[in-house]
């Protein structure tokens, strides 16, 4: 697969399954991935509301809605018992996002009794006695990847819900119902063995519950669900992860960002790690070509890469990414290429980063 191609994951692969209770789906491999009902592909284009709220659908962007039975969301089942939708809001926010009162009123009406939510905002919440606690909180922050034992506890949850009852519904929100949920629905079906590949979940997912079939697309979140899948095919549980502990030596950032007046940049490294921050501010410029920093970190599990540029009047984000120290290769080097870091990745007509943009970290493994 290409690089581009990881963002472009509506590209290949007509979807047409045979809706199938995902709790029988972990247990028979090859019997999955058959036929999906086209109710669950064309919910948007039948029976439509009488009514519609032009704001909301703004807000919703490029999200499919469920405009059906008189009520106007944006939800979309994923699957028949997993649905993924926005953020169920109160007071003004309901005037373009989901209203409570209206969420509430389509899981008492379509799925009473057999429902439960699951809200990944790590900004907000909301009293669990709207939905009659039915609600779990896997809380992790926007535009970021989730602590990866969470993905597990997740979808052991998820799992059993559904297999409880064949009418049971899992409902997954964050604030937009995109980035976050799509992470945690595409780690789900791979755990239920629905697919086996994650550019094939991913792909799924942003067909399912977007026009423009772009789900997932930050790359800190697309580099979890990979991890998720390798963790599986180890056959890996939560508690079987290995919590390998890394030093940091070195990061150097290859190709020099035009960010200030003078055609470069200055930047600073944060890492973040468990409860731990680091801010690393020397570094040093190479032949114009490059910039090092020379860094004595050691990290542990999930790690995020913050590199900051500050100028005369302020500082900003030039890039960012997650990984997590247990899928780093026998080599040390950690290489991360343009296209899969955050923020970075959207300068598409390279105006700060140069095509063969990329950042190395050089790590050495510790004796636990």
């Amino acid at each position: 697969m290409d690089k581009e191609s990881v963002f472009d994951l509506s590209s290949t692969l007509d979807f047409q399954f045979q809706t199938l209770p995902l709790c029988d789906v972990k247990e028979s491999s090859e019997e999955l991935i058959q036929q999906t009902q086209q109710s669950l592909q064309s919910i948007e284009n039948n029976n439509k509301s009488f009514f519609s709220n032009p704001l909301k659908s703004l807000v919703s962007k490029q999200k499919h809605r469920f405009v059906q039975d008189g009520f106007n969301l944006d939800l979309t089942y994923i699957t028949e018992q997993i649905i993924a939708m926005g953020y169920p809001a109160i007071d003004y926010e309901a005037f373009y996002r989901n209203s409570m009162v209206d969420v509430q009123k389509f899981f008492n009406q379509r799925h009473k009794n057999h429902y439960r939510i699951i809200n990944l905002c790590s900004e907000r919440k909301y009293n669990h006695a709207y939905f009659d606690g039915n609600v779990s909180e896997y809380p992790f922050e926007d535009h970021q990847a989730p602590q990866f034992s969470m993905i597990f506890e997740l979808c052991n949850e998820i799992h059993n819900f559904i297999c409880q009852d064949k009418q049971n519904v899992i409902a997954i929100h964050c604030k937009a119902g995109k980035g976050r949920t799509g992470v945690m629905i595409c780690c789900y079906l791979l755990y239920s063995g629905m697919f086996k590949n994650s550019y094939d979940a991913m792909r799924f997912y942003g067909k399912m519950r977007t026009k423009n079939k772009k789900g997932v697309t930050i790359p800190s979140q697309i580099r979890y669900i990979l991890y998720f899948e390798k963790a599986l095919s180890f056959g890996y549980e939560a508690q079987d992860i290995p919590q390998n502990k890394i030093q940091i030596s070195q990061i150097r950032i290859i190709t020099i960002p035009i960010m200030n007046c003078n055609n470069s940049c200055n930047p600073y490294i944060l890492i973040q790690n468990n409860q731990t921050q680091t801010l690393i501010k020397k570094f040093q410029i190479v032949n114009d070509s490059f910039i090092i920093f020379y860094i004595d970190v050691v990290v542990q599990g999930d790690t995020r890469i913050v590199c900051y540029n500050k100028s005369l009047i302020s500082k900003q984000i030039m890039f960012q990414f997650w990984f997590h120290t247990t899928f780093l290769d026998n080599t040390g080097l950690l290489i991360i290429d343009k296209y899969m870091l955050d923020k970075a990745v959207k300068d598409k007509n390279h105006k700060i980063f140069q095509p063969n943009f990329r950042v190395e970290v050089q790590t050495f493994t510790l004796l636990n």
